[in-house]
Parts: C-alpha cells; structure tokens; sequence
C-alpha cells in the first residue's frame, strides 16, 4: 500500500470518527487534559520526561489519537503546572495544621567528571527537605518539601531557612535531624538563632537537634573495620569478595561468611596455595570485630527494617541503651584488642548518646510502656553518679513542654477520676432567678479560720501529665503502636496527646530503612539534576503528599 492511500484511509477514519461523535454527542478529544494526564503518569511512575521522546511510546499515542501530537515539552510545562497548584493546597494544609512540624535535611550527591577521559571529578551537593508530622488521623507522613542545588557560597541553613520561609511553616518547626558531623551543628544553629531572632519558635524558644542514628552506627561500624583493614584486604581474595556494596552490613555479612569457612578448615595453605592466609591471631581479631558490629547491626534490624512503617521515636531509647549495655560489657573483658576497640565506640555513642538523651528519653516518657519507670531504671543502671541527675533533668523538662503546650494551647483539661458532684438540697438548679439567701457561716469566725487553712493547704488539681505518669506501665507487646494508643487516649488527654503526636513524629534517621546502612554519600540521578529547579521539584516532591 502506498503512502499516499495510506494516509487517505486515516483521513476517512478521521472524518468517520468526527461525524460519529457529533452525532452521538461523545466529548470532544481534549488536548491539554490528555497531556495533563500523560504527565501525571510520567510523574507517578518517575519515567523521566525523556522518555516522551521514546519511539514506542510516539507509536503508541498516535494509534490512541493520530492528531495528538505530544512533545517532552508540553508535558514539563503541565508537570509544573500540576505542581504549582498541588503545592499552593499542601501549603495551606502545613500552615493550618494543628501542631508542630519536625524536620529532616538529606544530603545527597552528584559527581561531575571533568575532561574527556573523566580524569578529574567532584561532587556538588543537594539538599533534600522533609517535612515529618502525624496528621489529624494519627498517620505519619514525610513530606518533601524542596530539593535544591546547594552552592558553596550560600550555607546549608541558608538554604533551609529560605524553603521555611517560602513554605511559611517558620513558627511550627519544632526539631530538626541532619546528619552526624560538626558541618550539621553549624547548621542547626544558624538555623535556631535566625528563627529565634524572628520570634518563629514556639515550645519555650527552643529547637531540638536531632542527630541521624544511622550515621551514628554507620561510624562506629566503620571504625572497628578500620581497626582490621589489613586483615580484610587478606579475606577479600579468599572468599572471592571483589565487588562491595557501599554499605556496613555488606562487609559485616562477607566476614561471618569468612568466619564460617575459617572455622571449617576451608583455609588452608594446600587449597590456598598463592594467597596470603590470616593468621590464627587475626582470624581472633576478626572474630571479635564481627561481634561487637552484629551487636549494632541487631538493634538497627529492629530500627530499620523490623517496623511495618518508620520507627516512631518511642523506640530508640531502650534499644539505644541496649547496645550501650553491649559495648560496656565487652570493654570490661580480658582481650585487650576487644577492650580497645570497645572503648574507642564506646567514645563515639556517649558523644552521641550526651547529645540526645533528653529529646530521647522524652519520646520514651511518652510510651505508656515506661513512662519514667524505665528512664529511672536505666539511669541507676547505666548512668553512674549522674542518674539521678538525669531523671531530675527529664522530669523537669517534660513538665516544662507540658506546661508550654498548656500555655499555647488552653483547654479545659480532662482528669480520669473527673465527675460531676452531685447536687447538695439548698444547690438546686430550680430557683436560679431567685435573690440568694445570707450565708450565716460568714459571721462564724472560727470557722471561716478553718476553711481558710483548708484552702492554703489543699493540695492543687492533677494534670493531665500527673495522671499519665501515675498510671502503672502497660506489659511488654513487641508490635505495640504507641500512635494508636495515643489516638484512643487522645480524649482522656487532649493535650498530652498533642505533646506526643509531635514528638512521636520526630524522625531519628534521615535515610530510608534501605539506605540506612550505606557507609558512602547517596548519589542523585544525574538524568534529574539536569533539569531546571522548579521542574526537579515537579517531580520530586509530589510523589510524596499523595
């Protein structure tokens, strides 16, 4: 068949087609909605606008619609388009939200070779803002909010100050998470004091400093490998270890698999004839490695990956102490390499552990499986001298942000116990209109002596925060969801439940479960930063508001 009478033949279709939607009244084909929906399709399945100008998908538009002629071009402009209008509805959402919001910073990089051997290369550094909240129906949601070059010249807090201000969410930060160096904490705190001078902060003026716990055992992990670099540059042949994932538990799985072959006498020099075979004394040091990073590894499989969703706050404290408890015990031993290299990680966690023990113990408080039985319990165990010091700290400060919710928030308080007294004969409710009669006890001054003292010396009426911490602990339950307690409690305690849904909220880790044990800076898809600003954030943010 010919071209020509090819295309007479889509000329009829097209004719016939017109005629027949005429005149059975069907919708007219509309161009700017079908390439709206093809973008929001390319944006939902992150396809990446180029493959708009893919051949199968040309061929497959045209056998829909043979005019609708679409273009990689028309479709960014409607991705932004969608953008701007979903972005304006999130923004109301976040400014009337009834609480707090946390933060977390990701920084995520993107190397650039120079040359045409790619001799030379460096990396440019993103940011990409989350914002972390539990919204009225006690869902957590992480919601990005920018994703942006940063430049050398502007600081990281610069940066997102300016997204704060534009997403005018200034006066609703209450914590914000970055990573686990002394870059972040300048950060923070170009970030804290520039919100404090504008009077933005709330909960006392303050913000708290949420340090990632996955960069934490990403460098502990990494320090005690170190302690054995020769020995696994050794292993590596042995077990035909050539490629690495970038993550701490990779290297931890390829040692116990080398362990497991040591100890079935797989290594030895007739069958390993050319390499280099640890020693007996190395293989002990190997061993004694593994150990004490599989003792982080567990508490991070429960952190990461043994929650159905993101591990609310509540958890971390009591397994954070757990791996405390292990490193102690193991730097009191009799190996001395064991000793040392428990000592050096021990270093890092206190560092750690000094920096976020209150926000920690806070979000434990708030657990009605222990309250302030199991900070006091931990304290006298672990804390030394200070513990007691240390319980003092966290009750005060718990009060104190309770108080601050009251101060901010006030509401008529529920107490468990609360019932309406039953009317006394001369309280009746009948004769309100009446002129009430002369109390003659105003004339008894003996006894108006006695009520006076019964008023100085009763004691004042509970909180809600008194009546929550009275109340025994809940038992143990492994898959207890400190949300939906909160939630059916919520009505027994209107405004410690408010406390709790924001700081349950507060995110620990700044990575995903999946990312969490990576031990190298997270790379960014270069196909996306080639894109301009607004239309990187056209694809970046939504996916996660809806």
């Amino acid at each position: 068949m010919s071209e020509d009478s090819e295309n007479h033949d889509y000329s009829i279709i097209r004719t016939s087609n017109k005629k027949r939607k005429l005149d059975s009244n069907e919708p007219v084909f509309d161009e700017r909605k079908a390439c709206r929906a093809v973008a929001g399709f390319i944006r939902s399945e992150k396809l990446g606008f180029w493959s708009i100008e893919n051949k199968s998908f040309q061929e497959f538009v045209r056998m829909l619609y043979p005019q609708f002629h679409i273009d990689r071009h028309m479709v960014e402009r409607e991705c932004i388009e969608i953008y701007k209008e979903e972005k304006a509805k999130i923004k109301e959402t976040l400014r009337n939200l009834d609480g707090h919001i946390s933060l977390s910073v990701e920084i995520l990089k993107y190397e650039r070779f120079i040359g045409d051997k790619c001799e030379l290369s460096y990396f440019n550094d993103y940011m990409r803002l989350s914002a972390h909240f539990i919204d009225e129906k006690w869902r957590t949601q992480k919601w990005v909010l920018n994703f942006c070059f940063i430049y050398p010249s502007h600081p990281l807090g610069e940066a997102i100050l300016k997204s704060l201000s534009d997403w005018d969410i200034e006066n609703k930060i209450s914590t914000l998470t970055l990573g686990y160096n002394e870059d972040c904490d300048k950060t923070f705190q170009i970030a804290q004091d520039r919100l404090h001078e504008k009077k933005k902060l709330k909960l006392s003026g303050q913000m708290f400093r949420v340090k990632c716990c996955a960069d934490l055992f990403c460098s502990m992990a990494e320090d005690a490998f170190e302690e054995i670099e020769e020995i696994i540059r050794k292993v590596r042949p042995l077990t035909k270890w050539e490629k690495s994932l970038p993550t701490w538990s990779f290297t931890l799985g390829k040692l116990q698999v080398a362990l497991a072959f040591e100890s079935l006498g797989v290594f030895i020099e007739d069958r390993c004839v050319g390499f280099e075979i640890p020693s007996a004394e190395e293989w002990k040091k190997v061993q004694g490695v593994c150990k004490l990073v599989e003792s982080i590894h567990k508490v991070a499989t429960v952190l990461f990956e043994s929650m159905p969703i993101y591990s609310t706050a509540n958890v971390y404290f009591h397994l954070l102490q757990e791996l405390h408890a292990t490193l102690t015990r193991e730097s009191t031993g009799s190996d001395g390499f064991i000793i040392t290299l428990a000592e050096k990680m021990l270093k890092t966690f206190d560092q750690y552990w000094k920096d976020m023990f209150l926000v920690l113990a806070i979000a434990a408080v708030l657990d009605p499986r222990f309250k302030m039985k199991y900070i006091e319990f931990s304290s006298s165990k672990y804390e030394g001298s200070d513990g007691n010091s240390k319980v003092t700290m966290v009750v005060e400060s718990i009060h104190s942000l309770y108080e601050d919710y009251v101060t901010h928030n006030p509401q008529k308080e529920n107490s468990p116990t609360e019932s309406s007294p039953p009317l006394l004969e001369d309280e009746s409710s009948d004769d309100d209109d009446e002129e009430p009669s002369r109390n003659p006890y105003d004339d008894f001054s003996l006894f108006q002596e006695y009520c006076q003292l019964i008023d100085s010396t009763s004691q004042p009426a509970k909180s809600e925060l008194d009546w929550y911490l009275e109340e025994p602990v809940l038992p143990w339950v492994q898959n207890f969801d400190a949300l939906s307690w909160w939630r059916a409690a919520s009505p027994k305690y209107p405004t410690l439940s408010r406390m709790a849904r924001d700081f349950l909220a507060m995110p620990t880790t700044v990575p995903t479960p999946s990312e969490a044990y990576y031990t190298k800076p997270r790379e960014v898809d270069h196909r996306i930063v080639s894109l301009g600003s607004e239309l990187v954030n056209a694809l970046m943010c939504p996916g996660s508001w809806f």
